[in-house]
């Protein structure tokens, strides 16, 4: 059976917004599916992972032209690998045009997958939002070869945690509509979207997961008794200063940070002896440190979706702390699955420097053979 992807972000662009559909693809693969791709062509980024494009391959990727911005600064010379894709300069530009700020890949995009289409004959159409331009092409590629097509949301519609203007919100709704009314299934990756469509067995909840594979690493332990926090940190910096003032008193016990900071943190965290930055790392490193950390720390807000960095925590399977104002998604699924501790309940447990335990049974749920698996079950109603 073939499938083809439509996605804006693809290897070698890293990031949470790649994680996904690159995961999906690299197991459905071994469940013996032919894969094909179509994406964007080079673009400004502010991360690149060539790892996980060497895990996919052999797979047919089909790189389109597109008139969106990030395209054309590129195109133009301007390659500063710089994180346009989440700054208020492209939320300014998702203010203007709709669906968003990469409808310019449509046009093009169209054309490029319309020729592959005739070319690899797909059974298929699977396609990741946001951009919610990438579900516009699949209903206009729908409406052009009458292909099965599952589209599948990576965050809340519209606009993730951001209200959409105003003038939007009747196109908006008229948008979800169409995708509710002409894709065969739905999948979302985050709990509370499918308040956003009806209640019925065409909508599945699909989470984000981890790869075993990425965990088959020598644990890799720190110097001191060891509170871990891996990914990009700017938003959620005063709980960690909290944190950082709260057990300042607790000897032989640090807190270890790895991924991108801001320079204002940066300066910040300088006045604290018990946090260790130790920059950003190659993926199996980090992994390799999640293993060997005897708490993860996972910073929350009220309203922010589950990251990507939640599931592979759950894989490295070391206890887990939440700190910040823990947001009912969060709140709703450890109820359930009983992955983590909230830092008020265990701080002083921690700053006895006691073991927790963990609930080894959950991780096999959130990792991606699982997960695919149950994608592939999907798939297989839609011969």
């Amino acid at each position: 059976m073939k499938i083809l992807f439509l996605t804006y972000y693809f290897p070698p662009l890293g990031g949470s917004g790649v994680i996904r559909v690159s995961k999906f693809i690299k197991y459905l693969k071994r469940e013996g599916y032919e894969i094909s791709v179509i994406t964007v062509k080079d673009i400004p980024f502010y991360y690149y992972d060539y790892e996980i494009l060497k895990e996919l391959s052999p797979i047919n990727i089909y790189r389109s032209e597109s008139l969106d911005l990030a395209r054309l600064l590129y195109f133009f010379g301007i390659k500063k690998r710089f994180a346009y894709a989440g700054t208020e300069f492209s939320h300014f530009f998702n203010k203007i045009f709709f669906p968003d700020a990469k409808v310019g890949f449509l046009p093009l995009g169209y054309l490029t997958s319309y020729s592959v289409i005739q070319k690899e004959k797909p059974d298929i159409i699977f396609a990741t939002s946001p951009p919610y331009t990438i579900l516009l092409l699949a209903l206009l590629l729908k409406k052009s070869f009458s292909l099965p097509l599952i589209s599948d949301f990576r965050d809340l519609y519209p606009t993730g945690t951001i209200p959409p203007p105003f003038y939007f919100k009747g196109l908006l709704k008229s948008l979800r509509d169409l995708i509710y009314k002409n894709s065969d299934k739905i999948i979302t990756a985050h709990y509370t979207s499918l308040k956003t469509f009806p209640n019925n067995n065409k909508i599945v909840f699909l989470p984000n997961g981890y790869d075993p594979e990425d965990f088959l690493v020598e644990k890799k332990e720190l110097a001191t008794k060891s509170i871990l926090y891996a990914g990009n940190l700017e938003r959620n910096s005063k709980d960690l200063l909290f944190l950082a003032e709260d057990l300042k008193e607790i000897s032989d016990l640090k807190i270890y940070l790895c991924g991108h900071i801001d320079f204002l943190l940066a300066r910040e965290i300088k006045k604290y002896e018990n946090i260790v930055y130790l920059g950003r790392l190659p993926h199996k490193e980090v992994c390799a440190l999640m293993k060997g950390a005897d708490y993860l720390l996972y910073l929350s807000k009220p309203h922010q979706l589950i990251g990507l960095k939640l599931f592979e925590y759950i894989g490295a399977q070391r206890p887990i702390i939440f700190l910040g104002e823990i947001s009912e998604e969060l709140k709703m699924l450890n109820e359930r699955y009983k992955f983590g501790y909230f830092y008020r309940e265990v701080k002083e447990r921690i700053k006895r420097k006691e073991s927790l335990a963990i609930n080894k049974e959950i991780a096999d749920y959130f990792s991606f053979p699982y997960l695919v698996k149950r994608l592939k079950a999907i798939i297989e109603t839609l011969k």
